[in-house]
């Protein structure tokens, strides 16, 4: 029995996971060895602490790293200028003229998706000599040369362009775009009165939302994006210059009815963009987007109220030529056919320093509810320039 009970004692003492010995580091006089307290606690081999701890600088500077990856920005500032000035034994005419622009693009990218937005102003003016007929002093009517100001550029277009990228060459694609102006453009130099009116700010304002594809050249930096459907409206907010148009018997003022602010179409747009830069530090570059929009669709879907205003105008013409009075016809609602247009821009830059460039400006329309003509403009000037990145 005494056997058995030393066994059960062994068991017990064996069993228990920790041993301690406990004693004390200060020197105890009246202490025995017994009384001393001595305590060792068992360790496990091969067990490895790791510390790690959050630094808030390191996280900022991670974050700001991985912002400048996914974004790009850009911006370019350009100021040009020129006159001409001649005393009366040389001749000539004096003039003097300033044009600034101003170009913005940023793309974000993260995995498959990418956003581009793009924003582009141009403005200017021009003082040259025009005969105006002026009152004297006396009260009467002379007609004097003197230098007029007078805005001869004024454009702006903002456009943001999501993607999602299906390979290396195609993405799905969404265009929203909007065209306009900043301020009033009047019917020439010495007519810039309240009646003289042509334009103004959103007035007129093509907006356009486009879904479809893009296709990005392997060797080319040109990507050319096809919608099918894309849907463009034509906006007049400006009840000044709808008045004017009213007055003058206007049915429509840039394909809008009379008695309208809006309309809108829907059809096809293609769009082709292109940008590169040449040498060591990109001395020359050249930038072209072009974008051409036919709305087929409204053409299908109206067809017999086109036909049927179409029919009227003719009736009319014929009228106007020779008819009787109480011959004329019977009025149609508007309704006309809508065209292809074409907007194509194109820009040389030259740089001769970090501040000094030349610029060559290309720009071709044709929106024949605007203007039946192909109307173009081109412009080459030097000035100061200045180009900022984040990269």
């Amino acid at each position: 029995m005494r056997r058995f009970l030393l066994l059960a004692i062994f068991a017990v003492l064996f069993s228990v996971n920790e041993t301690f010995a406990q004693f004390n580091v200060e020197k105890n006089k009246t202490a025995t060895n017994e009384e001393q307290d001595i305590r060792f606690k068992e360790t496990f081999k091969g067990m490895t602490v790791k510390t790690d701890y959050y630094n808030e600088a390191r996280a900022k500077a991670e974050r700001r790293n991985l912002r400048k990856q996914r974004n790009t920005v850009t911006m370019n500032f350009n100021l040009q200028g020129q006159m001409f000035a001649y005393n009366d034994a040389w001749g000539g005419e004096n003039s003097t003229t300033v044009l600034g622009t101003y170009h913005f693009r940023h793309a974000f990218g993260k995995n498959k998706f990418a956003i581009t937005t793009e924003a582009d102003v141009r403005y200017g003016y021009n003082r040259a000599r025009a005969e105006v007929t002026e009152v004297n002093a006396d009260g009467e009517e002379v007609t004097v040369r003197k230098g007029i100001w007078f805005k001869n550029t004024d454009a702006f277009w903002v456009q943001t362009q999501p993607s999602l990228r299906v390979n290396e060459r195609w993405a799905y694609t969404f265009t929203g775009r909007m065209d306009s102006r900043l301020s009033n453009t009047y019917a020439s130099r010495v007519r810039q009165e309240k009646e003289h009116l042509q334009q103004s700010f959103l007035a007129p304002a093509t907006v356009s939302a486009s879904l479809g594809m893009t296709y990005s050249m392997k060797k080319l930096p040109l990507s050319i994006t096809m919608s099918v459907f894309s849907a463009s409206g034509t906006l007049v907010y400006s009840d000044a210059l709808k008045k004017l148009y009213e007055e003058r018997g206007a049915d429509n003022y840039f394909g809008v009815e009379i008695d309208k602010h809006a309309t809108f179409s829907g059809g096809s747009q293609i769009q082709l963009q292109f940008s590169k830069a040449w040498g060591k530090k990109q001395w020359i570059s050249y930038w072209m987007n072009t974008v051409s929009y036919y709305g087929w669709i409204t053409n299908v879907m109206k067809a017999p109220k086109i036909r049927a205003y179409e029919r009227y105008l003719d009736q009319k013409a014929a009228w106007e030529a020779g008819g009787q009075q109480g011959d004329a016809p019977a009025g149609a609602p508007y309704a006309a056919r809508l065209h292809p247009t074409v907007n194509s821009q194109h820009r040389i830059t030259i740089k001769v320093s970090n501040l000094l460039s030349t610029n060559f400006y290309y720009q071709l329309v044709y929106d024949k509810a605007a203007n039946t003509a192909v109307r173009t403009q081109s412009q080459w000037t030097v000035g100061m320039t200045y180009n900022w990145s984040n990269k």
